[in-house]
């Protein structure tokens, strides 16, 4: 019998409760168990698949590396030292976190760590009725790979993390930012995300990474939040925005951002892998809102401007500054 901890949705542990390999479907819908996974990339910039056994579920499908669930009593990374060790034969303390992702779907929060190595790229073991295969691919190949043949491409939207150049730039006593939007439209209502330290709602979407084209940052920061690719539609706006950041990181200094948002074709049967994601050292959260919110949204022009869409570019401009 394997014992696991409960958690719930803010990776807090739940005190006094036990969980029992094998019974996720009678966990109460705020209650997690803590799993783990490993990429592993080799010093000459190559990333390790094993390929699952044909007896296991989600038979000969790749993962990029390792990962399983922790113990009962193990942390984090405890475990995905542990579980790395098990089904690959590396030996690495040093691995670094990437993100997490919780899916209320398998009563899961997945904890992504990266372990760069210089292991023999030979001496890969395989574990017995777990894996019958590896391979060696470049992070192109990894990010082609699509869902039908890689079990954990949730992996994927951690790649670009780790080679991230954002183009934010110190200016002064502040900061210059480039950033990209998506407006996810549904029965009248538009995909908005709010966090734990902030009292409104902002769009999907992030920084655009130097090397990038505006479309690209787009596609890029859809995969990462809601776990689906989307083709964009069309640009919608162009918004120019001087405010004092909020974050940790920026908190009180001006910030001059330019935002391109794009509307994205929708999939029919689009649905959100997870409600909560990870950006940075804040949890994140993704929620359908209305123009008739009470809640605030920003940019505040959504509310007037998706009531009824257009197919016409808009510029806005919004000063916060006081001083002026």
């Amino acid at each position: 019998m394997e014992l696991w901890d409960a958690y719930d949705s803010r990776f807090r542990k739940i005190p006094g409760v036990t969980l029992v390999r094998g019974e996720e479907e009678q966990m109460k819908p705020d209650v997690y168990h803590l799993v783990c996974d490993i990429l592993v990339r080799h010093q000459d910039g190559t990333y390790l698949l094993m390929q699952r056994d044909a007896r296991k579920t989600c038979p000969l499908m790749w993962e990029a590396s390792a990962g399983g669930s922790a113990l009962q009593g193990e942390t984090a990374l405890q475990s995905a030292i542990r579980e790395l060790r098990e089904e690959t034969g590396i030996v690495c303390e040093d691995l670094k976190e990437v993100g997490s992702v919780v899916n209320p779907k398998t009563h899961s929060i997945y904890v992504c760590f990266l372990c760069e190595t210089d292991w023999d790229k030979d001496a890969i073991t395989l574990q017995e009725g777990e894996t019958i295969a590896f391979a060696w691919v470049s992070r192109e190949k990894l990010l082609s790979m699509g869902p039908e043949e890689l079990m954990t491409y949730r992996m994927q939207s951690f790649l670009p993390e780790l080679h991230r150049k954002d183009v934010t730039l110190p200016c002064g006593d502040g900061f210059v930012s480039i950033r990209v939007g998506a407006i996810i439209m549904r029965d009248g209502k538009f995909l908005m995300v709010g966090n734990d330290r902030a009292d409104y709602l902002y769009s999907v979407g992030g920084r655009i990474q130097f090397g990038e084209t505006a479309e690209e940052a787009v596609v890029r920061e859809v995969m990462e939040e809601t776990g689906v690719k989307m083709e964009v539609d069309r640009l919608g706006f162009i918004h120019e925005n001087y405010f004092r950041g909020d974050a940790p990181k920026n908190f009180g200094k001006l910030i001059y951002e330019i935002s391109y948002f794009f509307y994205m074709k929708v999939p029919d049967d689009f649905a959100l892998l997870s409600d909560d994601f990870v950006e940075g050292e804040s949890m994140e959260h993704l929620t359908w809102a209305t123009v008739d919110d009470k809640r605030k949204i920003y940019p505040e022009f959504f509310r007037e401007e998706l009531r009824h869409p257009e197919q016409a570019l808009k510029h806005f401009v919004t000063d916060e500054r006081k001083d002026r």
